[in-house]
């Protein structure tokens, strides 16, 4: 085996026209393990339980809610922490609509690779359009898109590989922005309670936070604390709970049978409309409608 980096391709933004082969939700028991190589991208999305990846010489832990961007002709290894099981959302890809392959054949057979056949990287104005190395905690906006995608998958009506691929552009788009945003430039002296102060919000995302509890944490006034927080986190504080409300909205959903008021009083909502209001802003979908959708995924 031959491990390599991708093929560069410079390129602008204009010229991405991303292609999407593959797009499913699975789970995957701590017996299952990866180690391969692909033709084309995956973007990996652990929606619960912990993975270890080996990629390019380091081993990281990728935890849920963490997205993991996995290049092509890169040779991987995933190994599953969590018993009894990962829940993954899983979108093969790649930038220019250069690959054509059956599913089946994504996965590099080593006896008899296809050196041509791998799929480029963009670089645009230098730079690989995102890191190699990637693992990020995903705002629900992303999450949304990589399941519009893998239903349009499953149900394969007319024109969903055009749909499949508007969406991945939207979701480059927003992965773009998102990276850009949190590699600003930090406030090292309160980097620390920042990170206490997410750190708190996300272990205690049912109570009622004020701006003037979450300022304490960090010593300085409420309105440098929200711009302090965002310019770190790459949203406001308490967009950043919402996010956290959210996610906890949608795992309840998917594994509870709870009734949906219920569930808004667990993740802290005490108005249900407010909350209905909140989850459809978030996801595009009722929360009715997001149930129904996860039981056919």
């Amino acid at each position: 085996m031959t491990d390599r980096f991708p093929a560069i391709r410079h390129a602008t933004y204009r010229e991405l026209s991303p292609s999407v082969h593959w797009a499913q939700m699975h789970q995957r028991t701590p017996q299952f393990k990866w180690s391969r190589r692909m033709y084309d991208y995956e973007f990996l999305y652990v929606m619960q339980g912990d993975i270890r990846v080996t990629l390019l010489g380091e081993s990281f832990l990728v935890p849920a809610e963490h997205l993991l961007f996995l290049p092509a002709s890169v040779h991987h290894r995933i190994e599953i922490l969590t018993e009894p099981c990962v829940q993954l959302l899983g979108i093969h890809f790649d930038f220019f609509n250069d690959l054509h392959m059956k599913q089946e054949e994504l996965v590099v057979d080593e006896n008899n690779p296809y050196e041509e056949s791998f799929c480029a990287m963009p670089y645009i104005e230098g730079n690989p359009i995102l890191p190699f190395r990637y693992a990020i905690h995903l705002p629900p906006a992303i999450v949304s898109l990589m399941e519009a995608m893998i239903q349009e998958t499953n149900e394969q009506k007319q024109g969903y590989e055009m749909i499949c691929n508007g969406l991945m552009l939207q979701m480059l788009t927003l992965l773009i922005r998102h990276h850009d945003e949190t590699n600003r430039v930090h406030h090292p002296k309160y980097q620390e309670s920042l990170h206490h102060l997410a750190h708190e919000l996300k272990a205690h995302y049912r109570r009622k936070w004020t701006n003037v509890e979450m300022a304490a944490f960090i010593n300085v006034h409420e309105d440098y604390m929200s711009k302090l927080f965002k310019d770190s986190m790459g949203m406001s504080p308490n967009k950043y709970l919402q996010s956290i409300r959210h996610q906890q909205a949608k795992r309840l959903l998917r594994e509870t049978d709870d009734k949906i008021e219920a569930i808004a009083m667990e993740i802290g909502y005490e108005d249900f409309h407010y909350f209905s209001r909140m989850f459809k802003k978030w996801e595009g979908i009722s929360a009715q409608q997001y149930r129904k959708f996860s039981q056919m995924i």
